[in-house]
């Protein structure tokens, strides 16, 4: 007999299932590539980038708006470090940081005075962001340097990126668990309306909640730096884009808000980049990956708006 709390639990998290159902299918048809130190050592590192870039949009999709910023907060925010590094040093980590924090809040103003879908606001600045890095690059990425403590192992076997990551993903869970914000902002995403008629300044926490996603996008920007190599990207990568929401959704956040959160984005996250690493060693064709993510996308927001239905999650 299986415990309620576990039923409950597993009904509330379906993704819990997916997790354990695709572990358990590529551990038997392919034990020996699946479950090799260093396939988990890559999914580690994928679950790590992944991670920080999801953060901070998990926060906007709660709302029941979407941030699709993040990726120009990286692009841009490397190139200005490292113009900004011959000058300032070390300081220059405050530039991403505030290039984020001020990304995050115009989107929310524009967002909440002007009434323009965030999809089409975010993406249009993301496409701006890119332009200006390729034009600032000359094209060709550019190494930032300096921060090599962000990398430095400090315990065997384990990645510093990840110590690092802890206290941001710890930070987003508490302001959005245990903070009269985060109360508010799911407050938002249930019932706009609603929350409005209860007294919540809603264009407020909307702004707020797009200045915290650049926030977190600009600390993890700065992490995923070293974590990647240390140098800057130049060309867009529609993976970069995409995988996020993935993790996001497959969490159990649902787009149109209300539920869900950071908390649920690390699981998405860690079930994603499991099931991705399956299929990269399969013999599938490299094209029928982004398919089958494509797929998984479609899945993912079908279960989350059923389960919305049948259940309260937070």
């Amino acid at each position: 007999m299986i415990p309620a709390v576990i039923v409950r639990t597993l009904k509330e998290q379906p993704v819990i299932i997916a997790l354990i159902a695709v572990f358990v299918l590529f551990s038997i048809l392919f034990p020996d590539r699946f479950l090799s130190f260093l396939n988990f050592k890559t999914i580690l590192r994928q679950f790590i980038t992944l991670t920080l870039f999801a953060m901070g949009p998990s926060i906007v999709v709660v709302t029941g708006s979407l941030d699709l910023s993040y990726v120009g907060i990286w692009m841009l925010g490397g190139i200005l470090v490292w113009l900004c590094m011959p000058v300032f040093g070390l300081l220059s980590i405050f530039v991403i940081l505030l290039l984020g924090v001020t990304t995050g809040f115009v989107i929310g103003v524009i967002q909440t005075k002007a009434k323009i879908p965030s999809f089409i606001l975010t993406l249009s600045l993301l496409v701006t962001y890119w332009g200006l890095t390729a034009l600032l690059s000359g094209g060709y990425p550019r190494p930032v340097r300096g921060y090599g403590f962000i990398t430095t192992r400090l315990i065997p076997y384990i990645p510093t990126t990840l110590l690092w990551s802890i206290p941001i993903i710890a930070a987003a869970i508490f302001i959005m668990k245990c903070t009269k914000i985060g109360t508010y902002l799911y407050a938002i995403g249930s019932n706009e309306e609603g929350a409005q008629l209860a007294g919540i300044n809603v264009d407020k926490y909307k702004i707020l909640a797009f200045t915290l996603s650049g926030l977190f996008t600009g600390i993890g920007s700065m992490i995923l730096f070293q974590h990647l190599g240390g140098s800057t990207p130049v060309e867009l990568n529609l993976n970069t884009v995409v995988w996020p929401l993935v993790a996001i959704v497959l969490g159990g956040t649902p787009l149109m808000g209300g539920s869900g959160g950071p908390q649920r984005t690390i699981l998405g996250a860690f079930t994603f980049c499991v099931f991705y690493r399956g299929v990269y060693i399969s013999p599938l064709h490299p094209y029928s990956v982004q398919l089958l993510v494509g797929l998984l996308l479609i899945v993912s927001i079908i279960v989350s708006a059923r389960g919305l239905k049948s259940v309260t999650i937070t």
